[in-house]
């Protein structure tokens, strides 16, 4: 069995996460492991290059470009969408590899102790979670079966792993695993906790209120670009 690994990436270098993944994922001769990079200008690309990885560089502002790039690479039974922000423990690959699951996610945890983010981690495990919705930094696998649904994902800024957890929550019940994806907490240390937690409480509601998601995103990235080649 061929698992795929997409990553999106762009100016990853200076949070390190990406390496840390890098050097567990290629250990892995079973897996697939592709790059999609927006043009990055920090050496990402210079990094990626270092490993047995397939990169791919293109003009792909959105994260939702990049992903479902990849996707249409990927060759493998099972395709894991991973954050460049996130690590997997060969541990974590190892009950992937061993999953019947149609599609699901990693239980969520940051990489810096504080009770907030553990409670935010909670409610994206069991709450959320619970619902089928799981974002990026839970690390979402599924079936080779459900690449042509996930391939109609629209080219959005924002809330792609919301979007594409819908797709697939209505395609089949998702399984949360026991291995964690342990994701950096970096625009909480940016903006702080409290704010960066009612910031994201803010986008949910745009995002159900229907609010452009360009629009959304400039306000989500402001200051911080970590996912667009804006800083606005």
């Amino acid at each position: 069995m061929i698992i795929s690994v997409v990553i999106p990436t762009f100016n990853e270098i200076k949070n390190g996460y990406l390496k840390k993944s890098l050097l567990v994922l290629t250990q892995k001769e079973n897996f697939e492991v592709i790059v999609v990079d927006n043009m990055s200008t920090d050496g990402t690309t210079q990094l990626v290059q270092e490993y047995q990885v397939k990169l791919y560089q293109d003009k792909l502002p959105s994260r939702a470009e990049r992903l479902k790039h990849g996707i249409l690479k990927a060759k493998g039974d099972i395709i894991l969408l991973h954050h460049p922000r996130s690590v997997l423990s060969i541990e974590a690959l190892n009950e992937l590899e061993q999953t019947t699951a149609n599609w699901g996610a990693f239980r969520h945890e940051f990489d810096k102790s504080h009770p907030l983010l553990k409670f935010t981690s909670f409610y994206s495990n069991f709450v959320r979670g619970g619902r089928g919705i799981f974002y990026l930094d839970h690390c979402i696998f599924f079936k080779r079966e459900f690449v042509p649904y996930v391939l109609k994902l629209k080219n959005i800024e924002i809330f792609e792993d919301t979007e594409i957890s819908l797709i697939l929550r209505a395609k089949a019940k998702p399984r949360l695993l026991k291995s964690t994806s342990t994701t950096s907490a970096i625009r909480f240390e940016k903006n702080g906790v409290f704010k960066q937690i009612l910031l994201n409480q803010r986008m949910k509601i745009l995002y159900y209120l229907g609010k452009h998601h360009q629009e959304m995103n400039r306000s989500y990235e402001q200051n911080i670009g970590l996912n667009n080649d804006f800083d606005a």
